[in-house]
């Protein structure tokens, strides 16, 4: 069900509004002394203002189109009363800072697209602007609901999973000899710690988590379903050495079915669909009908 959650479609004003940060950046550097040197080459200086020439030979017509959508954005919902809020770009933020791993992955992608969290909460402030301006023609209908649960029930069904853990070691013989401590009550886990040649997992105590049917090599998947919660099984041979196995948890198989919590994934997923395939429409109708000068080149 996760993938019907998935927060990756924002919708094309994301690009919209970083390429105008750009553009930004190039404002900056005109606002401030044409004829300072931004570089030297053995000697010979190149000023700012060669550079911003190149940056508009180059981009300027399309960023320029950009930031005058992003103004149209804008005067388009401060005619409508169409307003964010403060607690809603913090909520988004948030949003954005759990899908990149955190705040300090958060702080490293800025800092590599030459960005300020100032610069993400207006971008973010945008896109809300733009999402509340064009959601209301978006609608999901009953039908197109039941037409995707019907097309995607297998994909949406829960499947046969088992949460466990597991000790690898090089030997057989290794490997019985912890089967054995384990039956007379060591713990699993601090074994897996201890001996385990899987440094990955054996930081966890060998815990490998949640996983299906077609993830693990097939001897060691075999062992694993096999077993009830609580059961240690025997020694497993693969091409990575010797196992053992202790699950912990097991979920079994459930058909799909159309409740509320499904029903709601699904039409927020088909929404948002639609509003990544309305926007650019919607952008486009506001720049033919807008009254715009352009002065650039003149």
């Amino acid at each position: 069900m996760e993938t019907l959650r998935s927060r990756a479609n924002r919708t094309v004003v994301a690009l919209l509004v970083a390429a105008a940060l750009v553009a930004g950046g190039a404002m900056t550097l005109l606002a401030q002394s044409q004829n300072d040197v931004v570089a030297l080459v053995n000697g010979e200086p190149i000023t700012r203002d060669e550079l911003y020439q190149e940056m508009v030979r180059y981009v300027g017509a399309q960023v320029l189109d950009e930031l005058i959508l992003v103004k149209l954005v804008r005067q388009a919902a401060a005619e409508r009363g169409v307003e964010v809020g403060e607690d809603e770009i913090a909520a988004e933020l948030a949003t954005v800072e759990a899908d990149v791993g955190g705040p300090e992955q958060l702080a490293f992608v800025l800092q590599m697209y030459n960005m300020t969290l100032e610069d993400l909460k207006q971008q973010i402030s945008l896109n809300l602007l733009l999402r509340a301006l064009v959601g209301p023609e978006v609608e999901v209908a009953e039908d197109e609901i039941r037409s995707y649960f019907d097309e995607n029930r297998e994909r949406l069904g829960q499947p046969e999973q088992v949460r466990a853990r597991h000790i690898l070691v090089e030997t057989e013989e290794q490997a019985q000899e912890l089967k054995q401590r384990l039956a007379a009550g060591e713990n699993f886990a601090a074994l897996a710690q201890e001996h385990s040649i899987d440094r990955g997992s054996a930081a966890r105590g060998g815990d490998l988590g949640w996983f299906g049917r077609g993830v693990m090599v097939a001897p060691f998947e075999e062992a694993a379903f096999s077993l009830q919660p609580g059961e240690i099984s025997d020694v497993v041979k693969t091409n990575f050495g010797y196992h053992l196995i202790l699950v912990e948890e097991r979920q079994e198989a459930r058909e799909a079915v159309l409740d509320d919590e499904t029903r709601t994934a699904i039409e927020n997923r088909l929404r948002e669909e639609k509003l990544s395939q309305r926007i650019p429409e919607w952008l486009n109708e506001l720049r033919s009908t807008a009254d715009v000068e352009i002065l650039l080149g003149r």
